[in-house]
């Protein structure tokens, strides 16, 4: 017998694979080019977020060069839930700042104060409940101050929704009922929307030693919640601080040496 050829062995060997039966394979290459075409776009795509975060990162960088754009890119000043809002200080004659108390730092400051409007004042709020009602809807353990001595509870109460529950406690000079001696106003960790526009004094302080920020009036605040838009103007002094995810505030004419007593006597 005669010995084949190696293209007569290859011959014989695709005749006998035709004739053998077995089920019929899918289309590998077919699919393999299927899923290799569309990711072609993700890629691209990848790339064009990549140069637009560069181009992004490249402006800011040219941006912040510029004196003006860097000082209006610091103008918001931010303390838990209450945003306060600066402006650039000025070089027009402004009146004699009140001197701080020992370890509070004076931060920047704007120019004139607004002028008093027909805003809704503090007792005009909507949500007015009792204590045991705001402690029900707050979500929060609600805390009260203890000083100065003899306080006692809030004389009004008010809960307001803003994103998360805003608990404000109100307590009344006994000599003048209609006057609010003291308010404090707590945010709960999901509140947002606290914005004050262009306090006369801002300075930097502490309360428990954690940071605070004391500002005084007359100034605009803002409490916004979905379509709600509430504006008051602020006439006393406040001091801003956060505690266990709950940001607090309190709102009084008293010295910030006295708001931070008040602040840390908070239970």
């Amino acid at each position: 017998m005669s010995e084949l050829s190696l293209e007569q062995i290859e011959s014989r060997l695709r005749a006998s694979a035709a004739a053998l039966p077995y089920p019929p394979t899918p289309d590998v290459a077919g699919a393999v080019r299927s899923r290799l075409a569309p990711s072609r776009r993700p890629t691209r795509m990848a790339t064009r977020v990549t140069w637009a975060t560069v181009i992004a990162l490249a402006t800011l960088a040219v941006l912040l060069t510029v004196p003006q754009v860097r000082a209006g890119l610091l103008e918001v000043l931010q303390v838990g839930a209450v945003r306060i809002f600066l402006i650039p200080p000025t070089t027009t004659p402004t009146a004699t700042l009140p001197p701080l108390t020992p370890g509070a730092t004076r931060l920047p400051t704007g120019t004139s104060p607004p002028t008093a409007t027909q805003l809704p004042a503090l007792l005009d709020m909507a949500g007015e409940t009792t204590l045991a009602g705001a402690q029900s809807l707050a979500g929060f353990t609600i805390r009260l101050p203890s000083y100065p001595t003899g306080l006692g509870p809030p004389d009004r109460v008010f809960v307001q929704e803003m994103g998360g529950a805003l608990v404000v406690l109100v307590w009344l000079d006994p000599d003048h009922p209609e006057r609010v001696r003291l308010s404090l106003h707590e945010f709960g960790p999901d509140s947002y929307a606290g914005e004050k526009f262009e306090p006369k004094v801002i300075a930097q302080s502490t309360v428990h030693s954690q940071p605070a920020v004391w500002t005084e009036g007359p100034y605009l605040m803002q409490l916004r919640s979905g379509d709600m838009d509430i504006r008051r103007l602020i006439e006393g002094h406040v001091l801003i601080w956060q505690e266990y995810g709950i940001t607090l505030r309190v709102e009084t004419d008293a010295s910030l040496e006295e708001a931070v007593k008040i602040a840390e006597s908070v239970r």
